[in-house]
Order: structure tokens, then C-alpha cells, then sequence
């Protein structure tokens, strides 16, 4: 059997010195970076999003997409009003008008449960952050509210002008649909604010 011979750096020639010391500090830097990498994906993992905070903890989306379908329809058929004289069957909008106010109540009450629970879950260091999103997203509801039950108010005075044709006037209208645009503006902006939290634009 052969004896192991075991050189030294001194016995060994520059370009092998070189390569020894090179290749330990390629295998100190993979290590590094394999630490780094380790280190950004628990953070990544840990940070918060408050798109994956509201999708994963309420039903927000899905709830309020049906409700906007409700609330569409609403605002369409008072909108395409020309002449309130004209025949129309105002109790039926007021009635759809009401069950709107009514699902937006529902629809907000459900966040709010929702996503105060599932705020007192998270670490401690993301509850701040979850209770400002909670907050604009109450904001934007809350606009949007105000324009609902301003559709379901003008509703209500064109169904009682059907019962008394003198206690709603066209500049009445006139005046209601010019505070509704002004709602609109603010349900505008807080969903502009809203959008720029979620998606950043």
C-alpha cells in the first residue's frame, strides 16, 4: 500500500495555491448567498399584502361583485328617466332600490366580521397594516353606500309623486341626480385610492 502524501501550501506551485484559495471562496460565497436567498424567501413569505389579506380572508370580491349587478340595474332604470310624468312603476324600483341599501348593509357587516377576525390572527407586526387596509376598504363601502341610498331616496320621492303628482318637481330631480354626482365623485376617488393600495396604480 502506498503512503498518502500530504502537501503542503508551501509544496504547492502558485496557479494550485491559487485555485485552492479561489475555490474556498467560491464555497463561502454560494454558502452566503444561499443564506441571503433563505432570508429574502422567509421575509417574502412573512411580508404582508393587502390584496392576499382581503382574497383570502373575506368574501369582499365575490360579494360585491353581485351586489354591483343589483346596483347597476338600479341606477339604470332611474338614469334613463327623460320625463318623470311618464308612466312608471315606481314602487317595483323603489322595492329593488331598498333590497340594494339592504345588501350593501349585509355586505358590510360580513367584512367587517370577517376581517377583524382574521386581523387578530396575524403576527403582531402585521396588525396595524391589516387595520388600515380593513379601514380604506370600509371607506370605499361606506361611499359607495351613500350613492345607494341616495338612488333608493329618489326612488322613494318618484313613487310617492305616483300618489301625489305635486310633491316631486323635475328641478327636484334635477337637484337630487347633482348630489348624487357629487357621491359619485367621492366613491370615485376612494376607489382610485382603493386600487392604488391593491394593485399599485
Amino acid at each position: 500500500m502506498k503512503a498518502v502524501q500530504l502537501v503542503s501550501d508551501a509544496n504547492m506551485g502558485p496557479e494550485r495555491q491559487m485555485k485552492e484559495k479561489c475555490s474556498v471562496h467560491i464555497l463561502f460565497l454560494t454558502f452566503v448567498i444561499g443564506i441571503v436567498m433563505i432570508l429574502f424567501t422567509s421575509a417574502a413569505i412573512a411580508s404582508f399584502s393587502a390584496m392576499s389579506f382581503i382574497m383570502n380572508n373575506t368574501t369582499f370580491f365575490l360579494d360585491f361583485r353581485g351586489f354591483r349587478e343589483q346596483w347597476f340595474a338600479v341606477e339604470e332604470q332611474i338614469f334613463e328617466i327623460e320625463d318623470i310624468s311618464i308612466p312608471v312603476d315606481w314602487s317595483a324600483i323603489r322595492d329593488n332600490a331598498k333590497k340594494v341599501v339592504m345588501e350593501h348593509e349585509r355586505i358590510m357587516i360580513k367584512f367587517i366580521r370577517d376581517a377583524r377576525a382574521s386581523r387578530d390572527t396575524l403576527p403582531q407586526d402585521q396588525v396595524s397594516e391589516a387595520q388600515g387596509v380593513i379601514e380604506k376598504v370600509l371607506e370605499y363601502i361606506d361611499s359607495v353606500g351613500l350613492v345607494v341610498l341616495k338612488l333608493y331616496e329618489i326612488s322613494e320621492q318618484l313613487h310617492q309623486k305616483t300618489v301625489d303628482p305635486f310633491s316631486y318637481t323635475m328641478k327636484d330631480y334635477n337637484q337630487d341626480i347633482k348630489q348624487l354626482e357629487q357621491l359619485y365623485a367621492t366613491f370615485h376617488n376612494n376607489g382610485n385610492e382603493l386600487n392604488q393600495l391593491f394593485y399599485g396604480k
